[in-house]
């Protein structure tokens, strides 16, 4: 099996060897250390019924030495076992050996064993021979054979030795090892087995992710009967696939759009060249053909300008590199009207203006702030129908600079006005950009806007009048103060209640 160590099945497969191999580990000693007692035990146990046999067989002799009441036959029988008894006697009260043991103790002597009343007491020992052995010892009175004789108190010590107590525990332990590792290797090959359905939809999903393209935002991803942990997931990936199909669908309409937006003016320029170089023609012509020509360009620079700046402002990357200065918000309203004169003067259009400017210049980014002030003016002029009124408001409130251009409804829904901050959206769709109006402008105003930290929105007036209405937060300089010449925006300040 090949061990990947950033593997989840992997990961897991050995979290699980490791918890099962230290719950087996636990087991296993627990289980041997009860299998260990309960062996011991059975060996007290017998231990103590050879002490009950001997004592139950000792007399005090009429010459006051103490001898077991057994034939020398039975005494030999006994000894010649495979694991034969241990016996020694020594006088309780003084400690004085009596040459009475056992065969099997070849002449040597067993070591006293401290006694604790008229109980039995067990004791471990390691014979002479290195060999672990397991001693019980009893104090008592033996009877007499005399019975005039005073009684002596006996001190019993019968031991055997381990060696087949240790054997049978060695098997418990090869037991339960090989057991173990039999268990922990079976059940490693069942959770491998679980773990791989279980992670089968995860590698079924990575297969997916790998084989999408990346130019196609229709297809989505699918885990039928998938795991309710894995659902979220899915969810939240077709999501973004839904929004990387609409950026990608939003970039095709746009350099499609573009590209529209740009070439009817170079087919105005070029046909206007071709019907000039068709035959020889008055200055006049030529001057005419020249101006026509100059404006067409001039409307290509803005909707260039204008895809550009806005590319900037979606990139997020320029947000500091727009310097702040102190304006007169009068002065910037006359200045971007200017260029919509000639327009009302020829429809005819009644101007009202309404500024407030009690509280002195205002620090903003004129260079941005401008460009949506001349966009909502040059919309009201441009599409207020001939004698309509246009309405410009402005004025500054609690931090906050907020600009209102109310024109005639030249016969727009609410829903269409939504609409109106798309790029290249227009009214009427079979209208062209080569008169300077490409249908960018309002969606630059609600970037620049969003940038500023500021908000934009449209809808119709109580009256059925056009409303587009901006709001941005400035710093307010009172009259008189003196600011410096250029600071540089580093993050927007939001709108209040925004």
């Amino acid at each position: 099996m090949n061990m990947k160590p950033h593997s989840l099945q992997n990961r897991l497969l050995l979290g699980i060897l490791l918890c099962m191999t230290v719950l087996l580990l636990v087991g296993g000693v627990v289980v041997y250390r009860v299998i260990g007692a309960h062996v011991r035990d059975e060996a007290d146990a017998l231990l103590t019924d050879r002490l009950n046999f001997y004592r139950a067989t000792l007399r005090l002799k009429a010459n006051g030495l103490p001898a077991f009441n057994m034939a020398p036959a039975e005494w030999e029988r006994i000894s010649a076992t495979g694991n034969p008894d241990l016996v020694q006697i020594w006088v309780a009260d003084t400690g004085k050996e009596i040459p009475l043991r056992s065969p099997a103790l070849t002449g040597r002597s067993l070591p006293r064993v401290a006694l604790d009343g008229e109980r039995v007491v067990f004791r471990d020992h390691v014979l002479w021979d290195g060999r672990a052995a397991r001693l019980s010892s009893l104090a008592f009175a033996p009877p007499r054979e005399d019975a005039g004789m005073e009684p002596v108190r006996i001190q019993l010590v019968v031991g055997r030795d381990l060696v087949e107590l240790e054997k049978t525990l060695d098997k418990v332990r090869w037991l339960l090892g090989k057991t173990g590792a039999g268990l922990v290797g079976a059940m490693l090959l069942a959770a491998r087995a679980i773990i791989r359905r279980g992670v089968r939809p995860v590698n079924v999903l990575a297969e997916q992710i790998e084989e999408m393209p990346l130019d196609d935002g229709s297809r989505r991803f699918g885990l039928p009967g998938a795991p309710d942990e894995l659902q979220p997931v899915v969810g939240r990936l077709n999501a973004l696939m839904d929004r990387v199909g609409a950026a990608i669908e939003h970039e095709r309409q746009f350099a499609s759009h573009a590209a529209h937006e740009l070439r009817n003016p170079l087919a105005a320029i070029r046909s206007s060249i071709e019907v000039s170089l068709s035959r020889t023609r008055k200055a006049e012509d030529y001057e005419a053909t020249l101006e026509s020509i100059w404006q067409s360009q001039q409307g290509m620079q803005r909707m260039v300008d204008n895809l550009l700046l806005l590319a900037r402002l979606e990139s997020g990357h320029h947000r500091a590199e727009f310097p702040a200065q102190p304006v007169s918000l009068a002065r910037l309203l006359k200045r971007a009207w200017g260029g919509c004169l000639d327009v009302a003067e020829q429809k005819g259009l009644r101007v009202s203006w309404q500024v407030d400017e009690s509280g002195g210049d205002v620090l903003l980014v004129p260079t941005l702030f401008e460009n949506v002030v001349r966009n909502f003016l040059e919309n009201a002029a441009a599409y207020t129908p001939a004698g309509g009124d246009v309405r410009i408001a402005a004025g500054i409130a609690g931090g906050v600079c907020v600009l209102e251009v109310t024109n005639t409804n030249p016969g727009v829904s609410e829903a269409q006005l939504g609409e109106s901050f798309s790029p290249f959206w227009r009214a009427d769709p079979n209208a062209s950009g080569h008169r300077g109006n490409a249908g960018i402008g309002l969606a630059l105003c609600r970037r620049i806007a969003d940038t500023l930290g500021g908000r934009v929105e449209a809808g119709l007036t109580g009256e059925g009048m056009v409303r587009y209405r901006v709001e941005v937060p400035v710093t307010t300089m009172p009259v008189g103060s003196s600011a410096p010449a250029t600071v540089r925006i580093r993050e927007s300040l939001p709108i209040p209640g925004r």
